[in-house]
């Protein structure tokens, strides 16, 4: 045998030696960085930290996440701490994120209390896009939307209403008005024409798109008459101008 062929086997003996002395040093490095990550108690959780809450305090927003503190991070999967605040009529979305080493970052996305929709057994409170987020028999200081139907209205799922085509364009037409910094205290939808109430005895009358084309008009005879003192009376909409009366019908 010559001496090249001898130094090639002893080399080839070399690097199997190598290479499972380094598969070995892998191995002990996963299972110690294993023992740290899931025994050690050093990414045990610690801290949760609450961003996007108003309606809830952050404390309350914990206590709906389900986490407990003490658990390992990597145990904790963040997937069903958000199916878990999402199960709640408030929560629009949420987002949970680690933040190690040991602390987990929530932020959510709140529904907020904007209608009620009356029915036979109190109200309904919505949100903007019909979500129901509680039952109520008190009647709150937001706008009202009556003369519609209700169907088994149930906390956390959007309500429907046997007047189905109603219900959107009355929701809308809520935020609309309230977004150019007006007030309705209650829109009727009952009647063959929608109603809305500015005060208890000063009622707009006409269709919604109407009453939306013509907000600006609508708010300076609601700003002229409030500063005469009338509270009281019809503002009759139509397409293209609004006119005034006292008189109010039934």
């Amino acid at each position: 045998m010559s001496y090249s062929e001898i130094d090639r086997r002893r080399r080839g003996r070399r690097k199997k030696k190598n290479y499972f002395r380094n598969i070995a040093i892998t191995v002990l490095v996963i299972l110690g960085l294993y023992w740290i990550g899931f025994y050690s108690g050093a990414f045990d959780i610690k801290e949760v930290t609450v961003d996007g809450n108003v309606h809830y305090t952050s404390a309350q927003v914990k206590e709906l996440s389900g986490v407990t503190m003490g658990d390992n991070i990597f145990r904790t999967r963040v997937s069903e701490i958000q199916q878990r605040l999402e199960r709640d009529p408030y929560i629009r979305s949420a987002e949970v994120r680690w933040a190690l080493p040991d602390g987990l970052d929530i932020t959510i996305d709140e529904r907020t209390e904007s209608v009620l929709i009356e029915y036979a057994d109190g109200y309904a409170i919505v949100d903007y896009d019909g979500v129901i987020l509680r039952l109520t028999k008190e009647r709150l200081i937001m706008p009202v939307i009556a003369g519609l139907t209700p169907i088994d209205p149930e906390e956390g799922k959007a309500l429907k209403a046997e007047e189905a085509g109603l219900l959107k364009p009355g929701l809308d037409f809520i935020k609309f008005v309230i977004e150019q910094n007006f007030y309705i205290k209650r829109l009727d939808l009952g009647g063959v024409i929608p109603r809305a109430y500015v005060f208890d005895r000063l009622v707009l009358e006409g269709e919604l798109s109407d009453m939306t084309k013509n907000i600006r008009e609508i708010k300076r005879i609601v700003a002229n008459l409030d500063s005469s003192g009338v509270e009281r009376g019809t503002i009759s909409v139509g397409s293209d101008s609004c006119s005034f009366s006292p008189e109010i019908r039934n």
